[in-house]
């Protein structure tokens, strides 16, 4: 049977593909394979995790990808958040590569108290309130998981609809100083820090704590609690409060270039006690322990590595 001939009419106001095309319902209401119905998917880009719409959104035979449908006669959105609203949140936080993957029940480092943590991260999640929201700092030796918790969380907050940012505090101090370069002022990076939602600092205490380290640190902290924002951050030194810190130390009179942990240092010591008050206030502090399983995963690759002793010869008893 040969297809009715079109007028030009028709073919500019319903394209024949469009005509021919079954309804199979909303995309996102299959949960198909591609994407398990979230609507988009992850990968790597560089250094950074990467999130782009799926197919299966972009061509729904429902909405052919704009995410609205018709109830009773109104056009109302398929999904709140949005897809491409998410993508955009999750490319805008500037997630580390390793850490794409990462999630709150896929977290496996249980040599310490890791099912505890895991089980109060999820708690402080579920409960969280952006009209009054409360912040977290996360300590623990290095190589415990925390960096991997908190992308995880990062994650979790973009798929909400609420805009995060992620920086390594060491790496910021980088940028800033290659902006001097090119006449870039401190305010032109650190404002977009200041207005994020959620802020999430990595390696919180770390460096030289210079007066210009201090400096850039307090203006994070203190914009963003004049504006009742939030901080998410980890950091490798003690939590507790020290009764006895001696501020006057010089930190800048270790030798340049080292930045080894000293253990008897506080958080409180090293980011000073005006900026560690305001975090006490406005968050959770919560402790994870377990072993450093970087080393672990040497220890266990060195172990394959070792000669095995011979087995029995064929005949021997």
């Amino acid at each position: 049977m040969e297809r009715p001939i079109r007028s030009l009419k028709e073919e500019l106001h319903q394209p024949a593909h469009q005509t021919e095309l079954p309804d199979m319902g909303c995309a996102l209401d299959q949960k198909r394979s591609c994407c398990d119905g979230i609507g988009y998917r992850l990968k790597t880009m560089g250094s950074l995790t990467h999130a782009e719409l799926c197919n299966c959104v972009s061509t729904c035979s429902s909405c052919f990808g704009k995410n609205r449908k018709m109830v009773d006669g109104r056009s109302k959105p398929c999904r709140t958040p949005a897809p491409s609203r998410i993508v955009n949140f999750i490319n805008s936080a500037c997630l580390p590569a390793r850490y794409s993957a990462a999630r709150l029940d896929s977290f496996s480092n249980f040599s310490g108290n890791g099912r505890e943590v895991v089980t109060r991260l999820s708690h402080w999640y579920r409960e969280f309130d952006p009209e009054r929201p409360r912040g977290l700092v996360l300590g623990g030796p290095v190589g415990v998981g925390k960096t991997y918790l908190l992308c995880a969380i990062a994650k979790n907050f973009a798929g909400k609809g609420i805009s995060v940012r992620f920086i390594d505090f060491f790496q910021l101090l980088l940028e800033l100083k290659a902006g001097y370069a090119q006449d870039k002022s401190d305010a032109s990076l650190l404002n977009t820090l200041i207005e994020v939602d959620i802020l999430f600092i990595d390696e919180l205490g770390k460096g030289r704590n210079s007066d210009w380290e201090l400096s850039i640190l307090d203006q994070l902290v203190m914009g963003r609690y004049n504006r009742n924002r939030i901080i998410v951050a980890s950091t490798n030194y003690d939590l507790k409060p020290n009764t006895r810190v001696n501020y006057s130390t010089n930190l800048d009179e270790r030798k340049p270039g080292s930045f080894e942990l000293d253990r008897f240092e506080s958080l409180e010591q090293r980011i000073g006690p005006r900026i560690y008050s305001r975090l006490f206030e406005t968050s959770e502090f919560m402790e994870l322990t377990g072993e450093d399983f970087r080393k672990r995963t040497l220890e266990e690759k060195l172990q394959g590595l070792k000669p095995q002793p011979p087995g029995p010869r064929r005949g021997s008893i």
